[in-house]
């Protein structure tokens, strides 16, 4: 298996996501309306509970910070359910869906990385013009100092 760079895979996220698969596998034997509502509703339930599962940094989303969630990982929350059904439902392998789904936090990473430069770039600027302002009060001040010396050498 490549090596995941955001993603830390727990045994638990692997038997759930092999669940949601059989389920999208089981649902086509069934043709009772009944039972075809509860496999709907137990696909729904494994889908959050992968999403849920899944743990960047040591942290799970489930335990999350929500304003650390918002931040970094709200944007493509639709898109991580959408990657979750599509492998799930097509039964794509474990290790396969793990590369995906990490692809996906990449460009989260990607985008927050941005941000902070962003940040970390208008901060900068701020400092040059606040360094820069302060520059010709400086320059008036000795300026004013050399006229005082100037009359008094006159006087």
């Amino acid at each position: 298996m490549e090596e995941l760079n955001y993603l830390n895979p727990t045994e638990l996220l692997e038997k759930i996501y092999n669940t949601l698969c059989s389920e999208y596998e089981d649902e086509a034997h069934y043709e009772n309306d009944q039972d075809k509502q509860e496999i709907e509703v137990t696909k729904k339930r494994l889908t959050k509970k992968v999403f849920n599962e899944f743990v960047v940094d040591d942290e799970y989303f489930l335990t999350m910070d929500p304003k650390t969630f918002k931040e970094r990982y709200h944007l493509f929350e639709k898109d991580l359910f959408k990657l979750i059904n599509g492998c799930s439902k097509h039964g794509v392998p474990y290790e396969k869906f793990l590369q995906i789904i990490d692809d996906l936090l990449a460009c989260a990473n990607y985008r927050l990385n941005a941000f902070q430069q962003l940040e970390e770039e208008i901060a900068r600027i701020k400092a040059e013009k606040a360094l820069e302002e302060a520059e010709p009060e400086e320059e008036t001040a000795g300026e004013e100092t050399e006229e005082t010396e100037e009359e008094s050498e006159k006087e």
